[in-house]
């Protein structure tokens, strides 16, 4: 993997603890690999992780908004480009006591059609399909499941690193809506949460590939929260991270 890729992923890590845990459980994950590194002589992880520590400590200084800001940027060009106003891109709705929704705008369930020509040509036509999905995330970059199904293009070939990254970014566009520590639970069962989930699970399996397994092991214990009922299987990963049965590229 090319350093600079390695330190954007590493520092993506940093940030989903940060968010999940708090800045201490992150300082903590930072010097932890810090530790493992020096004490092994990996010299190439260890620049790697000051490349990230460098990222991660500009993105805390710019906030988690940093993120929502790129999305409202694409937006205004979307606005000058078509003439109309996209109303707030996605939402979350209360469903029960403890339990939300993600709701989307209009300008998601327009592509919808789209998408779904994207996914079919998935395996006989993957430049195809790739085309699509970029084309939706210009006209919606809101669209978590076109980043999601980039991400599985990229693991198609080989590129972990990238496929990584667009994992990160479907999460990024959820958690622009999630409130500030957010404790409540997003069902599997209702189809609008499943994008969200989807990229949540991705990226820990992106992160096990890599040998990052303590990363790894917070996302799949996320999904759990967010989802007991555990349809995507994170317990048993969970349970094999444990045992130390996990094997890199598996």
């Amino acid at each position: 993997m090319e350093k600079n890729a390695a330190g954007y992923l590493l520092a993506d890590l940093l940030w989903v603890v940060r968010e999940g845990r708090g800045p201490g459980a992150a300082r903590s994950l930072h010097e932890l690999l810090r530790r493992s590194y020096d004490s092994r002589q990996m010299d190439w992880h260890a620049q790697c992780l000051d490349l990230a520590w460098k990222r991660y400590g500009q993105w805390e200084k710019s906030g988690p908004e940093r993120f929502a800001g790129q999305l409202a940027s694409k937006a205004k060009r979307i606005t000058r480009r078509t003439g109309e106003k996209p109303g707030y891109p996605i939402r979350l709705e209360k469903r029960g006591r403890r339990e939300w929704e993600f709701a989307w705008a209009g300008d998601v369930l327009k592509l919808m059609d789209t998408f779904n020509e994207g996914r079919a040509c998935l395996a006989t036509n993957p430049d195809k399909a790739r085309h699509t999905f970029n084309t939706i995330i210009k006209k919606c970059p809101h669209f978590i499941d076109a980043y999601n199904q980039l991400a599985v293009l990229e693991l198609d070939l080989g590129n972990r690193s990238q496929a990584g990254l667009y994992f990160q970014s479907a999460l990024e566009i959820g958690r622009s809506v999630m409130p500030d520590n957010f404790t409540g639970r997003l069902p599997w069962i209702w189809a609008e949460n499943r994008p969200f989930l989807r990229a949540l699970y991705g990226l820990s399996l992106v992160l096990l590939q890599e040998g990052i397994n303590n990363g790894a092991k917070g996302l799949l214990e996320r999904l759990l929260n967010l989802d007991p009922d555990d349809p995507l299987g994170a317990r048993l990963l969970l349970e094999d991270i444990k045992k130390g049965t996990v094997a890199p590229d598996e």
